[in-house]
This record gives C-alpha cells, sequence and structure tokens, in this order.
C-alpha cells in the first residue's frame, strides 16, 4: 500500500499557522521570480532596441570611462531570485523545526531584501546614476521595481504577523515540558542562533564576492581572480569548517573559526573606506554598484560580529553534554520513526493484535513528543 503523500510527509506541522507561513513564503517566491525574471527580459530589451544604436555596447558615462553593460544590471536580478530560494529554505526548515529563531531569521531577511529593493529603485529613479538613466523612460521596468516593493512589504507584514503566531505555538510547547535540563536548553538556544547565523553569514558574503566581482573588478585587475578563486571558495569552507566543529564540539578548530572571524572586520572596513575615499571621479568603478555594496559590507560586519560574539558563547557551553543529548535524540527519533513504519505496514496487511498496535502506536507518539519538546527551543 503506498504512503499518501501529505505537507506532513515534508516535515511542515498540522498548525494553520505554520502551513500559512510557508504558503507565503511560496507565493512571494512566484512572484518575485516571475517579476525578476521579466525585469531581466526588459532590461535585454532595453539594451537591444536602445543602446545599440544610441550608446553602443553598454552605457557609456559622458564623464566615466567604465562601460556598463546589461549583464551588470542583470546580476542584481539574479542576486533578488536566489535570495527568494534562500528565504524559502530558511522558511521551509524553521516550521519542519519549529525553530522559532529561524523563523525570526527569515522574517528579518525578507525586510533586508525589502531594503535592498528600495536601493535599487533609488538608483534607477530617484537618484539615477548616467548608466541607469536608460530606464528613465521605460514605465514597464518603473511599474515592476515598485511591485517588487509592494510585494515584499506585504510579505514582511504577513511574516511578522505569522511569526508572533508561530512563536506563540511553538513556545507554548516548549514551556510544557519543564523538566528538561534547562542548561541544555540555553545551550540549545545558542548553538541554533550560531547555526542561523552562519547560514545568513554564507550567503551575504557569497552575495558580495558575487557583486565585487562581476560588477567592479576587471579581468586585468589580479584581485579579481583572487577574489573568484580564493575568497569565495575559501569562505564556503571556511564556514562548512565552522558548522563542522559547532557539531562535533571541536575546540581547536573553533577557536580558529572565532579569531579568522574576528579579524575579518577589517577587511570590509577597508572595503567600506576604499569605496568611498579616493576615488577618481573620471574613473570611479564603484559609481553603480556603491549603493548595493555598502548596503552587503554593513550587513555582513553587522552579521559577523554577532557571530563572533554567539561563538564564544557556543565555545563556552562544549563538554557539557549537548551534543550527547543531541545525538541521542536524533537516534532515538530515527528508531521511533522505523517502529512507527512497521506498524503501519502490519496494519496496511490487516495483522492480527490491531488492538495492541494502535496502544503501542500511541506511546510511541507519546514518547516522541516529549523528546521532540524537550529540544523545541524559542
Amino acid at each position: 500500500m503506498k504512503r499518501r503523500l501529505t505537507l506532513k510527509n515534508f516535515g511542515i506541522p498540522t498548525s494553520i499557522w505554520a502551513r500559512m507561513f510557508i504558503l507565503v513564503a511560496l507565493l512571494e517566491v512566484f512572484a518575485i521570480v516571475c517579476i525578476q525574471g521579466y525585469v531581466i527580459k526588459r532590461t535585454v530589451d532595453i539594451y537591444k532596441n536602445g543602446t545599440e544604436s544610441l550608446w553602443g555596447f553598454g552605457v557609456q558615462s559622458a564623464s566615466n570611462t567604465m562601460t556598463i553593460t546589461q549583464e551588470s544590471f542583470i546580476v542584481y536580478d539574479v542576486i533578488f531570485i536566489v535570495a527568494q530560494f534562500f528565504l524559502l529554505m530558511l522558511c521551509w526548515e524553521a516550521v519542519a523545526h519549529k525553530n522559532t529563531i529561524q523563523i525570526i531569521a527569515a522574517t528579518l531577511f525578507n525586510i533586508m531584501c525589502l531594503i535592498y529593493s528600495l536601493i535599487q529603485y533609488t538608483t534607477f529613479y530617484i537618484h539615477p546614476s548616467a548608466s541607469a538613466g536608460i530606464f528613465q523612460k521605460d514605465n514597464d521596468m518603473r511599474i515592476l521595481q515598485i511591485t517588487t516593493m509592494v510585494v515584499y512589504a506585504l510579505c514582511s507584514v504577513a511574516f511578522a504577523t505569522l511569526t508572533w503566531e508561530l512563536y506563540q505555538l511553538f513556545g507554548w510547547q516548549t514551556y510544557k515540558k519543564l523538566g528538561a535540563n534547562l542548561a541544555l536548553r540555553r545551550a540549545y538556544k545558542w548553538h541554533q542562533i550560531l547555526l542561523t547565523l552562519l547560514k545568513l553569514d554564507i550567503f551575504f558574503f557569497i552575495s558580495y564576492s558575487v557583486q565585487l566581482a562581476t560588477l567592479v573588478l576587471r579581468v586585468s585587475d589580479p584581485e579579481t581572480w583572487v577574489q573568484i578563486g580564493v575568497v569565495i571558495p575559501g569562505s564556503i569552507v571556511f564556514l562548512i569548517l565552522s558548522f563542522w566543529a559547532l557539531k562535533v564540539e571541536k575546540r581547536i578548530v573553533m577557536i580558529v573559526v572565532i579569531v579568522c572571524l574576528g579579524l575579518s572586520p577589517a577587511y570590509f572596513i577597508y572595503k567600506l573606506v576604499r569605496m568611498n575615499v579616493g576615488i577618481d571621479k573620471n574613473d570611479d568603478p564603484y559609481l553603480d554598484s556603491r549603493k548595493y555594496l555598502t548596503f552587503f559590507i554593513v550587513v555582513t560586519l553587522a552579521l559577523i560580529l554577532v557571530t563572533v560574539y554567539v561563538s564564544i558563547r557556543c565555545y563556552r557551553n562544549f563538554g557539557i553534554g549537548l551534543k550527547e543529548a543531541i545525538s541521542d535524540y536524533d537516534s532515538r527519533k530515527a528508531q521511533l520513526k522505523a517502529d512507527r513504519t512497521l506498524l503501519d505496514a502490519s496494519r496496511s496487511r490487516g495483522d492480527s493484535g490491531a488492538d495492541a498496535g494502535a496502544l503501542h502506536r500511541r506511546s510511541i507518539h507519546d514518547e516522541y513528543t516529549q523528546v521532540h519538546e524537550r529540544f523545541s527551543l524559542e
């Protein structure tokens, strides 16, 4: 007998609030992907119909020797699309694990996307740069930019409302079992916060690096290839190593992670100063990307500082039994799931002892609920 495919099979709780949270995320992904997909098409059409005959290849500013091609503007739209799938992953994982910390992080991330869309609209229409002037008379592009901001604003309100409801729901389930070890609960809270921060660190740093490498740095500049070949893959490996060190509680590796994260703000402060001090106005490589890069640098810098603090808190909790408790929870959960599957299969075949099986399943469910609630943290 085939199992019926339901939302619960994908880890989504039966709560109406949880399912509405995922529904809002899915609707936003669909809307933003469609809008940004059409924005990319409009960008290509504008360059094809306007720039090739009027501007030449790309957009040439009279006061700037830089040439901005259509691919430069498309990068911003691609970041919107990638951000939506990243947000969907955050929402799905947070609801499936009843992790209110990540639910709040997803809501804040959506607000950051709203701010990014405001920056894009400002760059195109309120204080347009020379290269963005090509979009000034295109009403379709203006409507699409405004629609993007409206979608993000409405979804931010919806996420904030649902986050409060989910906080109340999951928080109540947490407090129902007061017999759990409170020290482990606090340690696990910091553990979950750090996991969420590392996910955000990965997204923002990679997005910043991609923009820097594709929009600012030049092919002849060695920094371009260092950024693409060393910084981006090295950062990914470093952050993955951070996940591993946290999971297995490797003290030496965690110390290296904390030290490296603690030193990294110096790089971002240097880039922030370099973008705004001593720039030749006739050859400004940051002319069209300064606002975007500043936004990502400020957000990444703030995330790193918070990550350093939380990493220290997690390091101090190494050795108190959290790793063993999580491992025990995972093994018991897997065993309970296997037992439940066997009992369901037995019942579908019509085996005898149905009443006994039902009672046993109920006991399994009760035990699973107790284990789950012990580690469901606000």
